[in-house]
């Protein structure tokens, strides 16, 4: 690795993943703008996921791919004309093309076997974060450190996450209110879902779950989540479908701690330095779990960490998530809630 000055330069870096990817990427960012302050790092993402990541004071600039809209990816293009610096850290073909026909300048992304493309870039990307059982956000530094020829080095385990302003606190407040709970009660948050229905956690093994923590600590259990279910009988405090992502943020942030299978959630709680017990299918506690406060709970099968194409096809009725029990939960909670209520 290089010692390559990039003060004064552009650099995009690109992940169109969920929170959990742009959370991963915090600490390698924020190091980047340490040892490189005159440097202007724009970060391109999905507009879902970008308010993640947008206040965080060492990103000069999120721009947003809007997917759906009428020339969605194209509505980039001004800002790319811009940079010094291109890492796709996904395959992005058409902003690829457009990098390349306007002779842009060191593009760096994962090749593509057999794809022309691939003949477009500066510089191939070796690292990935789905092929290394490290930490991601140490995979993650050691990309941009080989892509930009510079060296990332020092703490890559404390993630950053942005931090919701007064108003999006009283909207928390207000939602709280609703579901009878007052803004300074105290309550553990639920986040059964993913994006994945296979890595969702059984809804059964939640009311369990919610039934034991109400009976020994008297915490109410709030259920947070973007999937339209209903869960009446699994708690009467839910906020499913009801927040944004700030609000989301905000919501865990004042939890005691928190329970989620290995998704946006589970991240957001890591950056926050809130407890989580954390529910691992198909992929490794080592890549994913937040370093600290987190309890990660890995049934180790023998399948597992498998590729999200078997997963969808899992011929073991996905036991991987399937057989973590409540009182698997409830030991790990018992370690936290008796050190914080």
């Amino acid at each position: 690795m290089g010692s390559n000055d990039l003060n004064g330069k552009h650099v995009l870096i690109e992940s169109g993943g969920g929170v959990g990817d742009l959370i991963m990427f915090t600490p390698a960012l924020r190091r980047l703008k340490e040892l490189h302050p005159q440097c202007i790092l724009t970060f391109l993402t999905i507009d879902k996921t970008a308010d993640v990541i947008n206040r965080l004071p060492y990103i000069d600039k999120v721009i947003c791919i809007r997917r759906g809209r009428f020339m969605g990816r194209y509505r980039v293009l001004p800002d790319l004309v811009k940079q010094d610096y291109f890492v796709f850290t996904e395959w992005q073909p058409q902003l690829l093309f457009c990098a390349w026909l306007l002779h842009l300048p060191n593009r760096f992304s994962i090749p593509r076997t057999g794809n022309p493309l691939t003949r477009t870039l500066h510089k191939y990307i070796t690292d990935s974060v789905s092929q290394s059982p490290n930490f991601a956000a140490q995979t993650n530094a050691k990309l941009l450190s080989e892509t930009l020829e510079i060296k990332l080095d020092g703490d890559m385990t404390h993630c950053d996450v942005s931090i919701p302003d007064a108003f999006e606190k009283q909207a928390v407040d207000q939602l709280l209110h609703e579901i009878g709970l007052g803004k300074n009660d105290d309550f553990m948050a639920l986040s059964p879902f993913t994006s994945a229905d296979g890595r969702d956690w059984s809804l059964t093994e939640s009311k369990r779950l919610v039934q034991m923590v109400e009976k020994k600590y008297q915490l109410p259990v709030v259920l947070l989540g973007n999937k339209d279910r209903d869960v009446s009988r699994v708690s009467r405090y839910s906020l499913l479908k009801k927040t944004n992502i700030m609000q989301l943020i905000e919501v865990i942030r004042r939890a005691k701690c928190l329970v989620s299978p290995d998704s946006g959630p589970m991240h957001i709680a890591g950056a926050l330095s809130v407890p989580c017990v954390a529910l691992f299918s198909r992929d490794l506690p080592s890549r994913w779990a937040p370093k600290y406060d987190c309890y990660p709970i890995y049934l180790k099968c023998e399948c597992s960490p498998c590729s999200s194409e078997i997963f969808n096809h899992c011929p073991y009725q996905l036991k991987c998530i399937r057989d973590i029990t409540a009182e698997m939960v409830m030991e790990k909670l018992n370690v936290i809630l008796e050190k914080r209520i």
